[in-house]
């Protein structure tokens, strides 16, 4: 507890709720990118679905672990990086593992948009 405040110090640990949400969110649009969609999709829109559905997770991600979303964003688009090297499709490796840093971005951007509506009040 702050003794200047009286308010509770926030918690700087992961929070399961966060990742279980961000992480079902970036499995879930992985495997519908790399399952479903290479045979009715050109290599753009496949990279553009897969961009969208990280750019999605991390910001939920950031949004539910507000005290540290960089940390939670990374945890949270783990599962995606590695099916998009375990399942082969017409994403090139390369661009896998820079997607992956749309998560801790997003989540960021989410968290400062957050605190910035909060302090506006």
């Amino acid at each position: 507890m702050n003794s200047e405040t009286g308010k509770p110090s926030p918690n700087y640990r992961l929070r399961p709720g966060a990742l279980l949400i961000g992480g079902v969110i970036n499995v879930a649009g992985a495997l519908l990118v790399l399952l479903a969609m290479p045979g009715q999709a050109s290599d753009d829109r496949v990279a553009a679905a897969w961009a969208l559905v990280q750019f999605i997770s991390g910001v939920w991600t950031g949004v539910l672990g507000a005290n540290s979303p960089f940390m939670h964003g990374l945890v949270a688009g783990v599962p995606a990086l590695l099916l998009g090297f375990l399942i082969t499709s017409s994403l090139p490796p390369q661009f896998v593992i820079v997607s992956w840093f749309l998560v801790p971005a997003a989540a960021l951007l989410a968290a400062a948009l957050m605190r910035f509506m909060r302090k506006r009040r």
